[in-house]
């Protein structure tokens, strides 16, 4: 999938130096219809006594070249120019996985995210730096594994240093992230809502991860209202993912999909990802990325299945303008 994104700007790189190249071509052609080099007078004495102009040529510039025949500088905003003309939709492949704190084992987890081949992994139930678990960074792990970034969001530390939380894998750089914590009350466990941007197709794209309260309804209902008010300020195309312990239709749900458009419109096959085989993991979107299909996966490490859906990022109006922080 990303291998496109390589491809355009291989191509913006071409046409840049190719326009600069025809620009040196036509400026050296003007130079040969130039007229020829001025001439000077120098009055020399005939032995009638007249008075005879010799012509003397001006002298030429050390190089042997006219000064003026240099490499023209390009236009400005050329770069843009080439850059909106090849800015190109991409399709990008998303998995949306609750590991269970990847129990069955590190390399059985990476091999059912590996084995889909996705773009953008998000990640529920993992641990980093947890005694419960060998003390191992897992996000740090799948990530270097699989030849991606990541990006990890503690939402509980344990007394003995470990924190527990959701990832974001990503084969496209990412630029920035930030985790908000999400409400909580009595009973509940620390939860968060994980962001990073990632530039795909010339733009940043937002991508969010979150795990809602389990048990309490009412606090899982005022976690998906909170996140729906981060995601009503987004400007940027955005995909959030997740675990959502609801079903589609609910209370839970309604704040998200009044936003964003569920991948699984264009879904195929069984879809219960849960425990008990309801849909409770999602993959929603901005309008104007496109869902191309969506299924539904089990496996043998987790409760619960595997979430992928393939997605058109419509291209970039505009060239890469990048926010780090």
């Amino acid at each position: 999938m990303i291998k496109r994104e390589f491809i355009v700007r291989a191509s913006l790189l071409v046409l840049v130096l190719g326009i600069i190249a025809t620009l040196v071509v036509l400026d050296r052609s003007r130079g040969d219809d130039r007229p020829a080099a001025s001439a000077t007078t120098t009055p020399t004495p005939t032995p009638t006594g007249t008075v005879e102009a010799l012509p003397t040529t001006s002298p030429v510039p050390r190089g042997g070249k006219n000064s003026t025949d240099a490499i023209p500088t390009p236009p400005p905003g050329i770069e843009a120019i080439a850059c909106q003309k090849l800015q190109t939709s991409m399709e990008i492949r998303v998995l949306s996985f609750n590991t269970k704190r990847s129990f069955a084992g590190l390399s059985a987890v990476n091999s059912a995210i590996s084995s889909l081949d996705p773009d953008i992994v998000l990640l529920q139930e993992v641990d980093r730096l947890h005694g419960r678990t060998g003390r191992v960074d897992q996000a740090a792990y799948f990530a270097e594994q699989l030849g991606m970034s990541h990006a990890f969001g503690a939402n509980v530390r344990s007394a003995g240093g470990g924190e527990y939380g959701v990832a974001i894998l990503s084969r496209f750089e990412i630029l920035n992230s930030e985790n908000y914590p999400l409400p909580n009350g009595p009973g509940g466990e620390p939860r968060g809502l994980l962001r990073v941007g990632v530039e795909i197709g010339g733009q940043e794209v937002r991508v969010y991860n979150t795990h809602l309260q389990n048990k309490l309804v009412g606090l899982r209902e005022a976690q998906a209202r909170h996140v729906a008010g981060i995601l009503a300020n987004e400007e940027n195309p955005m995909i959030l993912g997740g675990d959502m312990n609801a079903t589609i239709g609910t209370p839970t749900l309604a704040p998200l999909t009044s936003l964003l458009v569920d991948a699984w419109t264009a879904g195929s096959g069984p879809e219960g990802t849960g425990p008990n085989g309801s849909r409770i993991d999602f993959l929603l979107t901005s309008p104007t990325i496109e869902p191309q299909r969506a299924q539904v996966l089990r496996s043998g490490v987790s409760d619960h299945a595997r979430l992928v859906a393939d997605f058109v990022v419509p291209a970039s109006t505009d060239c890469p303008t990048r926010r780090r922080g």
